[in-house]
């Protein structure tokens, strides 16, 4: 045995000796009280194998929780799990079920339901995020978008154990366990929410209708336990109906905030908090380059250079924050385009075009040398022959909205044409994954876990498949594919060079940060804000347990 097997066992043993004296402990007193929350969003599909989605998750976490878990200090710890083996070789892991899991309806929870919760997201043909995350196990490498699945190292070996072999180490396997959805049970992976059960803290309480539902306390369950008796969900979009939840006093708790709602001053017994997010999410600008006119590399320069970033990040008030250096690790700010000026664009135009062979006897002196006349005339040429038109699309439930008619409106300024494509609910959550979309698109993104190999898997496309997160780029190059792997070997990884890549493309553009923000009225339960999930009625229970990766 290893020195690490012995480690793991040792670790193992002493927590669960630690959980069993835990056990004798009297649980924690849990507040009597039922919150209000509305979430100025179109109700999201139940879809626990579906593209990232943070209110989706959000309210997912609440019906059930997975093999092992993330607390709000990043340490991943079991979850349902109650024991986790590993070979000496890092190859082979078992997880124990906890004895008498329960789903919130009183039907036993096995491994199946696990098996069932890793097999779910594999071959999907939106997104390929789950088979990225376990792309370590045995046989995923030869999953197809839409296809039987091969054989697979992942194996229900009786009710309450599970394993996984993989093909090569991964030493932040539990970290990419941990994320919501991988390997967390639901008793039907489809369907609606009024059919979701989980294996709690909370359980769907009958008779919601489309646009609310109640979530009430269960039994504690993977470390944590309800922090309320019942949680009252509400959705709505648009800031004139969140005004409105407000000046009725039909709220406690709102989340997301309808873009526009802080335009206007809250009533005096509600604040607005803001919470670190980690990993980080941002609010990016996407040129796909796989969609005319953007396929053009030249159409994409001109369109970025034609964007002011102070203005863009004004419109989102309080909502949005400066990005400095994007990629973790870096050691420099990200090179925004700078904005140019009707001159500076006309130099960029001659100097493109005395690079061609047809217009260098007609353009032969420097752009440098031009008198203030010719640039203005090339200025005026390069404008007609620089005018692109394109569509640009957007969740109007999000942050975007405040920024796609600044958007619009600067990139008229400088000659291109924008058709805006405001979205909600479920088109908005499919646009930015279809193969034929807008060319132009305004997403908000997390990457799963840190690390910029994670960050870098968003906005690469692999050679096949879908891609990977909730936003197809068109961007393939084989630039990466040492670190796309998502086994964590990063070795030889410049993040300085990777994001002068990004850089130079000009196919994704990082325009602000997105803090976690809530309105909350005073004297109602707060919940804890997860820097990597969000707002979270839920305490820590009677049972604190450990995990060891490798």
């Amino acid at each position: 045995m290893s020195s690490f097997a012995r480690l793991l066992a040792h670790t193992l043993v002493g927590t669960l000796a630690m959980a069993s004296l835990a056990s004798c402990t009297p649980p924690a007193v849990r507040a009597t009280a039922t919150v209000r929350w509305y979430a100025g969003r179109t109700l999201p599909a139940f879809d626990p194998d579906g593209p990232p989605d943070a209110l989706r998750v959000a309210l997912e976490r609440h019906l059930s929780r997975g093999l092992v878990e993330r607390d709000s200090g990043g340490v991943v710890a079991p979850g349902i799990a109650d024991s986790i083996g590993c070979s000496a070789d890092s190859l082979l892991w078992t997880f124990r079920l906890t004895a008498g899991l329960r789903f919130t309806d009183g039907s036993p929870v096995t491994s199946d339901h696990v098996r069932d919760a890793l097999l779910g997201g594999l071959a999907r043909e939106d997104h390929a995020t789950r088979a990225w995350l376990l792309s370590a196990v045995r046989g995923v490498s030869q999953v197809r978008a839409g296809r039987a699945l091969p054989a697979l190292g992942i194996e229900a070996i009786d009710p309450r154990r599970l394993q996984l072999r993989l093909a090569m180490p991964d030493h932040r396997l539990l970290e990419k366990l941990a994320v919501p959805g991988v390997s967390t049970p639901w008793k039907k992976r489809t369907g609606e929410w009024i059919s979701a059960v989980g294996v709690g803290p909370y359980r769907m309480l009958a008779g919601i209708d489309e646009r609310s539902f109640k979530l009430v306390a269960t039994d504690p369950v993977a470390g944590v336990e309800p922090a309320l008796d019942s949680l009252r969900v509400t959705f709505g979009s648009g800031s004139p109906r969140g005004r409105t939840v407000l000046r009725r006093d039909l709220a406690d708790v709102i989340w997301p905030l309808p873009p526009g709602l802080l335009e206007q001053t809250l009533p005096e017994d509600w604040s607005v908090t803001r919470h670190r997010v980690e990993p980080a999410r941002r609010l990016l600008l996407v040129l796909r380059a796989d969609m005319p006119p953007l396929t053009r590399a030249g159409a994409r320069q001109s369109l970025a250079h034609a964007l002011n970033r102070e203005e863009l990040l004004s419109a989102l008030g309080t909502r949005g924050t400066p990005i400095r250096r994007w990629l973790p690790g870096t050691s420099r700010d990200f090179d925004w385009p700078r904005l140019e000026t009707p001159l500076e664009r006309a130099e960029r135009l001659a100097s493109e075009a005395s690079t061609k062979p047809e217009r260098r006897a007609t353009e032969s002196r420097s752009p440098a040398g031009l008198r203030a006349g010719e640039a203005r005339s090339l200025a005026d040429r390069g404008a007609r022959r620089e005018s692109w038109h394109l569509v640009l699309a957007y969740d109007a439930d999000l942050a975007a909205a405040q920024v796609a008619p600044v958007l619009q409106g600067q990139w008229e300024k400088a000659g291109h044409y924008v058709d805006l494509r405001a979205l909600r609910g479920r088109a908005a959550m499919a646009e930015p994954l279809r193969a034929a979309a807008a060319p132009a698109q305004l997403v908000e993104c997390q990457a799963p876990f840190e690390g910029a190999e994670a960050e870098l898997a968003q906005l690469v496309m692999p050679l096949r498949g879908p891609a990977v997160g909730g936003v197809r780029t068109g961007w393939r190059t084989r630039d990466f594919d040492r670190w796309l792997t998502a086994t964590g070997a990063t070795s030889g990884l410049e993040p300085d060079a990777a994001q002068a890549v990004l850089e130079a493309d000009r196919i994704v553009l990082p325009i602000a940060g997105l803090p976690w923000q809530l309105a909350i009225r005073r004297g109602v339960v707060q919940p804890v804000v997860h820097p990597a999930f969000g707002p979270d009625w839920t305490v820590p229970g009677s049972r604190r347990r450990s995990a060891r990766t490798r």
